[in-house]
């Protein structure tokens, strides 16, 4: 059967001058498959294209017929995105096993045609559904700002891989970093960092997605960066601008090297470790900078080169970097501290006779074990003489009490043996609280008393304040003589 479009080419042909065999043979040039010389000269003939073409040789369709046709018409208007398997679904729950009827006039395949006739016709009313308008975002200037955001690859046997892709919004050029687990903010920090020693720069501002790893909460605008990803920002002086949600204008950029990232180098490799992953992915990264970038037509090594490099900032020292340098040793003696400047700064007590080492960033004091490891961070004071100390590295109250109370419980616990705990705790000093309650344990463990006898002695402690180890004896002895006397 000729098409309509075969027809009204057939008409354009001959009012352009052709003759029929010249038709013929222009539609043979364009088309693979053409009609007969006896059809093309039919319609060669009509003075214009018939209106409906097929009107004598088409079928009547199935389901062209009520009540199916206002059945269709009404669950696809309502349903404007819903399946073809789902209407006919929806037609055999109405209609199959009323009024006598078996099955529907037809199958999915006649219905999809059926609907796809109507639509074409217009005899179903469809919204136009709205779509997005985004305008074009303005490259910023070379040095202004460089774009973060995370992805991950299943390469199956239980590896999945974990990488950061950081790019140069100005020239495109592109850093990625993988790891094995998911990033947390210590980890996006440093590659954050050794992305900039690599650029031999800094950029004024990271463009961020709201990703857990650097946002904690964003409230109507106002955003709460992660302290750890805080301080980093603190420390390298950047500014900060995180992204709405689908929001191509400012993220498309960075989120597209994700998706280049997975198809151009993960989807066509195969990996059984990590380790191959950190051996050939910096090479791809390489020669990925040094090719045509698709959406700028320019290299991005050498726009950075030649453009971008030379805007940056210079590098600062950085409490992320891989491995620190210029730590200058500081010796931690009897005493949890070290010596800056004449200030004393406290450090663990576990690292008392250790080798401390110290950097100075900006106006903080970042201090590190003998393992090079960082340990703690504190702001340096100008007041020399002075003892600057952190909660956590304050003494804690001895705990020995503790085991002892626990192996108490275990022997005379009772009704009022908590009760009886809490007095000690509150009416004796922490330094003396593990030597009263070792002292009563001590002199039951002598007696070898009855429990039933120890909860007495311990309800009258707690009825009547006796909460030291004196006064527990001295209730115990009076107890004690008084059942005696009775048993006289």
């Amino acid at each position: 059967m000729i098409q309509d479009m075969m027809i009204d080419e057939i008409q354009e042909l001959k009012l352009a001058g052709y003759t029929v065999r010249e038709t013929y043979d222009e539609l043979k040039a364009r088309h693979k498959k053409v009609p007969t010389l006896k059809t093309v000269r039919k319609y060669y003939k009509m003075d214009c294209a018939p209106e409906d073409n097929h009107s004598k040789v088409r079928k009547q369709m199935a389901f062209d017929v009520e009540p199916f046709k206002s059945a269709i018409v009404e669950i696809v208007e309502r349903n404007p995105g819903c399946y073809m398997s789902s209407v006919y679904d929806v037609l055999v729950e109405r209609f199959v096993g009323q009024d006598g009827l078996d099955a529907l006039p037809g199958n999915e395949q006649t219905l999809r045609n059926y609907i796809r006739h109507l639509r074409e016709s217009g005899q179903i009313d469809e919204k136009a559904e709205p779509r997005r308008r985004y305008d074009v975002v303005d490259v910023p200037p070379p040095g202004e700002k460089a774009q973060v955001d995370f992805g991950q690859w299943d390469c199956g046997g239980g590896l999945v891989v974990h990488f950061a892709c950081v790019l140069l919004w100005h020239s495109r050029l592109l850093g990625v970093f993988a790891q094995d687990h998911r990033f947390n903010a210590e980890e996006a920090c440093r590659a954050l960092h050794r992305f900039s020693c690599k650029c031999g720069g800094r950029v004024k501002t990271l463009v961020i997605d709201q990703d857990s790893v650097f946002v904690s909460e964003e409230v109507y605008g106002e955003v709460f960066e992660t302290e750890t990803f805080k301080a980093f920002l603190e420390e390298q002086e950047m500014t900060l601008w995180v992204c709405n949600k689908a929001d191509p204008e400012s993220k498309g950029c960075v989120e597209n090297s994700v998706k280049f990232v997975k198809s151009s180098y993960f989807s066509a490799r195969s990996f059984g470790c990590i380790d191959e992953v950190l051996r050939t992915l910096p090479a791809w990264v390489e020669r990925k900078n040094r090719r045509i970038h698709q959406g700028t037509y320019q290299v991005p090594q050498s726009v950075f080169e030649q453009v971008e490099k030379p805007a940056l900032r210079p590098l600062l020292p950085s409490l992320y970097e891989a491995a620190p340098t210029f730590l200058v040793p500081a010796p931690v003696n009897g005493q949890p501290y070290v010596l800056h400047r004449a200030v004393k700064y406290s450090v663990p007590w576990e690292m008392c006779y250790t080798t401390a080492y110290k950097r100075v960033i900006g106006p903080k004091l970042h201090i590190y074990d003998d393992r090079r490891r960082h340990v703690c961070t504190h702001d340096i004071c100008g007041v020399k003489g002075s003892f600057v100390r952190l909660d956590e590295h304050r003494r804690q109250p001895a705990s020995d009490w503790l085991d002892t109370a626990e192996r108490m419980r275990v022997r005379w616990n009772c009704t009022d043996f908590q009760h009886f705990i809490n007095g000690f705790k509150k009416e004796n000093p922490d330094r003396h609280l593990g030597k009263q309650l070792a002292a009563v344990e001590r002199y039951l463990d002598e007696k070898r008393p009855e429990r039933a006898f120890v909860a007495d002695v311990m309800a009258a402690c707690c009825r009547d304040f006796r909460y030291r180890y004196t006064q527990f004896k001295a209730v115990y002895d009076m107890m004690e003589a008084r059942r005696v006397i009775k048993s006289i």
